[in-house]
């Protein structure tokens, strides 16, 4: 679906992603990417197979490390990039990217339907979390995934309670109070659930992509009543039923402990790093694909694809107006979530739209530096996760006529 700005911009919902070199032998469509500006950062396509950057963690990436998407939508096992080239050549499949920006492909005609020995292994924390896909014996993707500030979204609750009080007061429209909303069964505080979700955010995606039997995971456990050190496991622990029940539903659990993963780790010989904020593959992938190797393989598994993806904007969303109204009593619209019909979070080729006055667009690039630009220079925009990490980050243009992975 594509939604046209009041500039003549298209913003396409799930945009797929593509270099600006699509043109190669690796594939033979047609492909059209638009125009850029030669000022453009360029960046290269990440999973490809040709152009893939060298990933920050070391190791060697994965033979199969072309996911397959069946006729019926549903995942397959992954393909190398030469059974990928004889499919489309053949007119047999298509190409799909998927929010990762990694490049797949999606079955035109029916196909068989094997059950590869497929893990997940998920390393929960409060800040940064680690994911690792593997299949066989190989390490697909593995994804470091920053979460949205706790701290931050808190000040805001606390600001939109404090007008929404003060609004109550004044002649105007007004939600009701509501005393009894937090004796709901699964009721999670809004601080937390935007945690718990962003963690959906990444397991949907990767269950779209590959065939997933088995989940492991750390489960957290802490005695609150014992020790009160330990106040940032309450935000691993909260709402872990959701999550888990959303797993049940697709694949098998299976739970280890603190002592077991840090066991698994060394015996399969993964490093770990202190830095748990560091963007390697040892701050937090390598407690995920220890506990994913011991689904399955239950041998040393060389480092796949690795990716860092941030997480961490939240745009202001539902503050109608200025804390303080100006001259005359005006208040003046403060945030809706949209600038001129564009969702603040989307990507472009200078980063992430994040705002803007008039013709200007104010954009947070790889860094989270913000800067300005004229709205007229944006050429294209994509609702694909923010892959960061400086000459490796993924703001990348997109598609003319391609298609995304289905939702």
């Amino acid at each position: 679906m594509r939604t046209t700005t009041s500039k003549g911009l298209q913003a396409p919902r799930d945009a797929p992603l593509i270099s600006g070199s699509a043109e190669e032998s690796f594939n033979s469509m047609s492909l059209q990417t638009p125009n850029h500006r030669e000022n453009s950062k360029s960046f290269t396509h990440v999973g490809s197979g040709y152009n893939t950057p060298k990933k920050r963690g070391g190791g060697m990436s994965a033979k199969h490390n072309v996911f397959v998407v069946g006729f019926d939508g549903k995942p397959l096992t992954p393909t190398t990039n030469a059974k990928v080239r004889k499919l489309m050549e053949g007119k047999q499949a298509k190409p799909v990217w998927n929010k990762f920006g990694k490049f797949g492909i999606q079955m035109v005609v029916p196909t068989r339907k094997n059950s590869p020995k497929t893990a997940l292994g998920t390393d929960f924390g409060t800040k940064f979390e680690g994911y690792a896909v593997t299949v066989g014996k190989e390490n697909n993707l593995s994804v470091m995934w920053k979460l949205p500030d706790k701290k931050k979204i808190v000040r805001k609750l606390e600001e939109r309670r404090r007008l929404r009080r003060a609004r109550r007061q004044r002649k105007t429209r007004r939600r009701p109070c509501k005393f009894d909303n937090r004796g709901k069964d699964g009721f999670i505080a809004p601080s937390q659930l935007v945690i718990v979700n962003s963690r959906l955010k990444c397991l949907q995606e990767l269950f779209k992509c590959y065939p997933i039997n088995t989940v492991a995971m750390e489960d957290v456990r802490f005695n609150h009543y014992r020790k009160r050190w330990g106040k940032n496991f309450s935000t691993v622990e909260i709402g872990k039923k959701k999550i888990n029940d959303w797993i049940r539903e697709r694949a098998c659990l299976q739970f280890f402990t603190g002592m077991d993963t840090e066991e698994l780790r060394k015996t399969y010989g993964y490093k770990k790093s202190s830095n748990k904020g560091g963007e390697c593959f040892n701050s937090h992938c390598s407690d995920a694909l220890a506990l994913a190797t011991d689904i399955y393989a239950k041998q040393h598994i060389e480092e796949g694809c690795f990716i860092v993806v941030d997480d961490t904007y939240r745009c202001v969303r539902r503050r109608l107006h200025d804390t303080q109204p100006s001259k005359g009593g005006i208040r003046y619209p403060y945030s809706t979530g949209n600038f001129k019909n564009i969702r603040k979070g989307t990507l472009c080729e200078y980063g992430q739209i994040c705002g803007g006055t008039k013709e200007t667009v104010w954009i947070r690039d790889t860094t989270n530096k913000r800067t300005g630009k004229t709205i007229k220079k944006v050429g294209w925009m994509s609702h694909n996760f923010k892959i960061c990490g400086g000459e490796n980050g993924q703001f990348l243009p997109t598609l003319t006529d391609g298609v995304s992975l289905p939702s």
